[in-house]
């Protein structure tokens, strides 16, 4: 249709439906001029777990230049589990958008290669919390054991949601060597980060 609003409605029907001859529609908009319709499009393809279109999806989440559409690609690689997204992720880890370096951070999670890590500590010095919030969350769940001192580091963090996460990341570890710093961690201020160092040490000791 000759009208953008039209052509995202149309997609956003179609990502609801699930239905698989959607795809090649979906592939060809993501050439589509408005970021709106290659937003909608990479959700269509997400949603159908569209395997072939992850060499597209990674150029848009590295190039495309409005930070939605690059954001929503990002969380698309998610749909793989092997090592051909994570060059494109790297990439996005360190976009100029937080909001992509989130779900950059967020995915690697999903993906849950190991080849990510070292990716994964760096973005714990990020600018904004609340990548350092995803990727400390990431860390935990793909279990990186060389991610034990920065996740230590970041149990000391001014931002209670942080000290949080970094609790639970550390439980899920499954490293004595924590077993100290959540000790000390145990009087916390927050109820919410005490909460969670009962968890971590409970699945420590």
């Amino acid at each position: 249709h000759v009208d953008a609003g039209v052509r995202v409605a149309a997609f956003r029907a179609l990502r609801e439906l699930r239905l698989g001859d959607a795809a090649p529609a979906a592939v060809a908009a993501l050439a589509d001029h408005d970021a709106g319709v290659r937003r909608e499009a990479v959700g269509v393809l997400g949603w159908l777990k569209h395997l072939d279109a992850l060499p597209a999806l990674a150029r848009l989440a590295s190039d495309d230049p409005e930070s939605e559409v690059r954001r929503a690609a990002t969380g698309a690689l998610g749909l793989a589990s092997d090592a051909q997204v994570l060059p494109a992720l790297r990439q996005a880890l360190r976009d100029p958008a937080w909001t992509v370096r989130e779900e950059a951070a967020t995915t690697l999670g999903k993906v849950g290669h190991a080849d990510a890590g070292p990716a994964l500590i760096e973005a714990l010095a990020d600018d904004y919390w609340q990548v350092r919030l995803r990727a400390t969350r990431s860390l935990g769940r793909m279990r990186y054991a060389p991610a034990l001192a920065a996740l230590i580091e970041t149990l000391a963090h001014r931002i209670s949601n942080l000290r949080k996460e970094a609790a639970l990341a550390l439980g899920e570890l499954n490293d004595p060597a924590a077993i100290p710093a959540l000790q000390a961690a145990r009087d916390d201020g927050d109820p919410e980060v005490r909460k969670a160092v009962r968890i971590a040490l409970g699945q420590l000791q």
